[in-house]
Parts: C-alpha cells; sequence; structure tokens
C-alpha cells in the first residue's frame, strides 16, 4: 500500500526549504508576486480622525462613553468598542477574493479570536460558517443559529462529549492524532443507542514555517499540532479498515498566525494536493475538501510612525540619519535668503528634533515631503534613508486567492479558509483612562485602567498595537515625550505599548487599537479584577453587546 510517508516538504526538491526564515525569504523571492496595491489604497477603514475627534463609524468615542455612562449605566473604562461597518467590510473583501477561484469554497470563522455571541450572529447573518475548538464553542456556534453540517471542529486535545457533540450535530472533524481519531471511532460505534457515522479531515504537519512568532507557529516539525508521516499512516490503515464508521472526506493544514506574506499559502496548497492524489490512488474517494486554515494577519503597524521615536531606529538607520544631518548642515549657507536654503534649514533642524525625540518619524517623512517640494536633487539621499519609501504591504485576502488560484481550477474541490484575526482584530479598540504618570531616572510611565487582564498579546508574545492620546489627535505641534504605556497590575510584563512618543497624557484618555482579535477572549480576572463591557456601533447607534462582569458574579462559585 501506498503511504503517506515521504509526502510532506522536507521531502524532494522542498528538502529542509522551510526550516528558517531566511530560507523562507529566498523561496519567497522565487515565487510570483501577488500584491493587490488598489485593493490596500482603497481599504476602508472605520475608525478615524474627524475634526480633529477620533471616530467609530459616525459616532465620537467621547460620545460612546456618556452613552455606557448614562444610557447602560456601566463603568465608562476600559471599554471594547466595536465596529458593525468595518466587520462586514472586513467579511466582504474575502467573500469577494473567493469569488476569484473556481473551485467550490467556504469561509469559516475562527470562533477562538472572540467569541462575542453578538460578533457571532452578526458573521452567521452575513453568509459565514465556523471553526470551532470546544465543545462550548460548538454550542455557541448552534446557539448563534449556523448550520451544523457546515461547522469545522479543530482540536488537538477533545473531551468524549464535545466529539460526541460534533458527531450528533453531524460536524466536519479534524483528525490531530491517532489517539484522536480512535476515540471518535469508538464514540461513533459505542456513543449512541444506535451506530453513527463521522465526516473527518485529517490535520497534516507539512513542516512549512511561515516565518512568525515561535509561540503562533503550527506548521514546523516542532509543532504538537497535526500528523507527521508515522500517524498519518497509522490513521488511514483505520480509515480504511471494512467496518469503519468515519469517512475521510478532506486534508486541512494551518500554519500559523499573523502570517504577512501569502506565497505559503501556495506551498501548502501544493502539498495538500500532491496528498489528495496519492489518497485518490489509495482508494479513498471522497477526499474532496482542501482546509487551508486561517493565519492571515494584519496590519497592526499601519500607524506605528506617528509615535515612533528615535529610540527605536537601528543602529544602522540612526547613523545614516546623522550621516544626512551633517551632510545638510554643510549645505547651508548663512545670510542667503533663499527657498532652497530655508527647506534646508527646515529640514535640518527636522532631523534634529527627531534625534531629540521630539516629533515622531511620521513628522520627520512629512518633513521631508515638503523639503523635496524645493529641493528635489536630495530625493536619493533620502532615499538611502528609507524618509521617501513606504513599508511593504501587508498580504490581503486577494493577495492569498491570486497566489493559490491556478492550483484550484478543478470545481470537484472545495477549498475552506479559516480567518479569525483577519476577520475580527481591526473592528475594535479599548478606550482607557489614564491613571496618572510617573518618572524614573530611566523611564516615563503612563499607567492606565486597562491592563494584561485584557490585553494580553504584547505580554504573551511582544505584539505591537498602536496607542493614541484621545485628546490632541490632530495636533503635531504639542509637546511629546516617550513613554511605556502599562497597566495597574501586578505584574512586570503587564505593558500595552512600550517606547512610544505621545503628547502629555495626563488625567487624558487613550485609545488601544486592533484589539478585536485574541483580547477579550483571553481576558481574566487576574487581581480580582472584573473583565469590562463591550460595545457595538453601527452608524450613529451604540448597543452594549456585553455587560461588565461584577463582584458577586464573580463570587458565587465560592459562596457554597
Amino acid at each position: 500500500m501506498t503511504s503517506l510517508k515521504h509526502w510532506h516538504l522536507r521531502s524532494r526538491t522542498f528538502k529542509d526549504v522551510w526550516s528558517t526564515s531566511l530560507n523562507v525569504k529566498r523561496l519567497r523571492l522565487a515565487l510570483p508576486s501577488f500584491r493587490n496595491c488598489d485593493y490596500q489604497a482603497k481599504m476602508e477603514r472605520y475608525f478615524k480622525i474627524l475634526d480633529q475627534e477620533l471616530f467609530c463609524e459616525k459616532i465620537n468615542l467621547k460620545k460612546v462613553l456618556e452613552i455606557c455612562e448614562q444610557k447602560f449605566k456601566v463603568p465608562t473604562t476600559p471599554l471594547f468598542v466595536y465596529s458593525k461597518a468595518q466587520l462586514t467590510a472586513n467579511i466582504k473583501t474575502y467573500q469577494d477574493a473567493l469569488r476569484q477561484l473556481a473551485c467550490q469554497t467556504q469561509l469559516n470563522y475562527a470562533v477562538k479570536a472572540n467569541p462575542n455571541l453578538t460578533l457571532v450572529k452578526t458573521i452567521q447573518s452575513l453568509g459565514v460558517s465556523a471553526t470551532l475548538i470546544s465543545g462550548n464553542e460548538i454550542r455557541l456556534a448552534l446557539e448563534a443559529g449556523f448550520e451544523p453540517s457546515r461547522l469545522m471542529y479543530n482540536g488537538g486535545g477533545k473531551y468524549t462529549w464535545e466529539t460526541r457533540l460534533a458527531i450528533e450535530h453531524n460536524l466536519l472533524i479534524n483528525v490531530d492524532s491517532e489517539w484522536d481519531l480512535r476515540q471518535t471511532i469508538d464514540i461513533c460505534q459505542n456513543g449512541f443507542s444506535e451506530p453513527r457515522k463521522a465526516r473527518v479531515l485529517l490535520r497534516l504537519n507539512l513542516n512549512i514555517d511561515p516565518a512568525v512568532h515561535k509561540f503562533v507557529n503550527t506548521g514546523t516539525a516542532d509543532s504538537k499540532f497535526g500528523l507527521d508521516d508515522e500517524e498519518s499512516e497509522k490513521c488511514l490503515q483505520l480509515l480504511q479498515q471494512p467496518d469503519c464508521p468515519t469517512e475521510l472526506v478532506g486534508l486541512h493544514s494551518h500554519l500559523g498566525s499573523t502570517i504577512y506574506h501569502s506565497d505559503v499559502f501556495r506551498v501548502s496548497v501544493e502539498k495538500l494536493l500532491e496528498c489528495r492524489t496519492k489518497l485518490l490512488q489509495r482508494g479513498f474517494g471522497n477526499v474532496n475538501i482542501i482546509n487551508i486554515g486561517g493565519g492571515l494577519g494584519i496590519d497592526y503597524k499601519y500607524l506605528e510612525c506617528e509615535t515612533r521615536p528615535w529610540r527605536c531606529e537601528s543602529e544602522t538607520n540612526q547613523a545614516r540619519l546623522i550621516t544626512l544631518r551633517d551632510l545638510l548642515l554643510k549645505a547651508r549657507v548663512e545670510g542667503v535668503d533663499s527657498e532652497e536654503q530655508k527647506s534646508i534649514h527646515e529640514m535640518t533642524n527636522s532631523i534634529i528634533s527627531y534625534i531629540a525625540e521630539s516629533i515622531s518619524l511620521a513628522d520627520l517623512k512629512q518633513a521631508s515631503k515638503e523639503f523635496l517640494k524645493n529641493c528635489p536633487s536630495w530625493t536619493t539621499k533620502l532615499e538611502e534613508n528609507s524618509l521617501t519609501t513606504t513599508k511593504p504591504k501587508h498580504a490581503t485576502p486577494y493577495d492569498l486567492m491570486n497566489s493559490i488560484q491556478d492550483l484550484l481550477s478543478d470545481k470537484t474541490l472545495q477549498l475552506i479558509l479559516e480567518p479569525g484575526r483577519s476577520l475580527v482584530a481591526n473592528t475594535c479598540v479599548v478606550i482607557s483612562r489614564v491613571m496618572g504618570c510617573k518618572k524614573t531616572s530611566q523611564k516615563k510611565f503612563v499607567i492606565i485602567d486597562a491592563a494584561m487582564t485584557e490585553i494580553i498579546r504584547p505580554c504573551l508574545y511582544g505584539a505591537y498595537h498602536h496607542v493614541s492620546v484621545l485628546q490632541d489627535l490632530a495636533s503635531s505641534q504639542v509637546s511629546k515625550a516617550v513613554y511605556d504605556v502599562v497597566g495597574p497590575v501586578c505584574e512586570s510584563s503587564d505593558f500595552i505599548a512600550k517606547d512610544r512618543l505621545l503628547p502629555n497624557p495626563e488625567n487624558g484618555l487613550v485609545v488601544i487599537h486592533d484589539v478585536g482579535a485574541y483580547c477579550y477572549s483571553m481576558a481574566s480576572n487576574y487581581n480580582i479584577r472584573m473583565r469590562p463591557a463591550e460595545v457595538m456601533v453601527t452608524v450613529e447607534k451604540c448597543d452594549l453587546i456585553r455587560r461588565p462582569d461584577t463582584y458577586d458574579e464573580f463570587m458565587t462559585p465560592y459562596r457554597i
């Protein structure tokens, strides 16, 4: 019998290609570029500055706080604020992109990213299915009205009752190990009054490195996720038993999260299709689902320049900017009052101000644009310092589909895609109140009432979230300083942002951006902090979609 052995990426010409991020980059250069710059330019954002105030859709965020206090009678900060329009736009982007493919497609929302019931119901109403990791997520999806047969149940460790629930409702089940499959078979045969059937996919570990943080990398051989060659073969032998109650209907691979480029998805699809061909030859005739998981990231740093100080530049960039400053100083001619000389003087002062950390990188880039209007001969010098270039574009759903479109012309195939973060992350901000500021010999700190208990990603793996001071958002003339933005929790790892150039935030409000994914879903009651309220904005309307925890509710399980 033909085995799955040697079907993974470490075989053939791809041997060890994906073992390091450097090799990922090398292969990336050899693949076609599928950037969709038009989409990037047109991408709509529903949190924006209007008349020097930050709005969610058509409501001023300060007005949202008033509504929470006066109408909902809940603590105003910290507060999670969602945009329904942003969520709808994100889903429509994926749905439009999927229409480029000739094969059948299904878009599944990874509920683990954010399980708020109102969000999940909204997603269901827009024609999206769901991918679930636990029995309680299955319960949530059923309550939200999803069609059970389109739901996908994942997970490396499944309780018996969870798998039984999935079989009972005819969910697709992703098999992650031999014992997982054996448990599924046993439940089909013995868990009901009459034997049941189950539809399963094999989650394969293809040993593809998506070049992301190790804590969100699930594609390499050392990951706890997926089946290697030996486990795959054991599962296939079980599935080929004459009395096996489980039917193999597809293959799955999920590479990780916050993936920046789309080419790794192409390699994943290529290998899954190769595996499918082998399985069809082996007699598994109904393997028509190719599930490539999710993992496409978002550009968390699209506003980074606004608060990026000099100290965050690399040593190389610092040296280049100092050299540019010195060249400009030499080019200044005292007593000459020309437009060019004025521009040289202003540009020199802007670099000096950036080095002194009184302006941000965004301010310096804007000064560079003004400078080049009068001094175009300096273009090359500024390009060498990346002052006139834009950063690389983050891969979009359109890029992903373009990268795999030619591989999926078979109309008998069904592609399942399971995004979570890229559907909900940018739909939400947290409004937080500044409790106070402090200064040590080494640092300046802004202490806010949001913490790692609400936004744990920076603590977990150094993730970036942009922070804005709600006052003076549109002004670059206010005095600025470099701060760490931290919470009140008793942990040194309780930080939201480090080294941000901000206007004086004392006694004000800050906004933490892009917190719709893996923030509230990972929130805790550490330090007996109560999880905060969540609201959703729809144009000019604001609805409470989760009330905050209360102390009495927290204590109820202990009062036995």
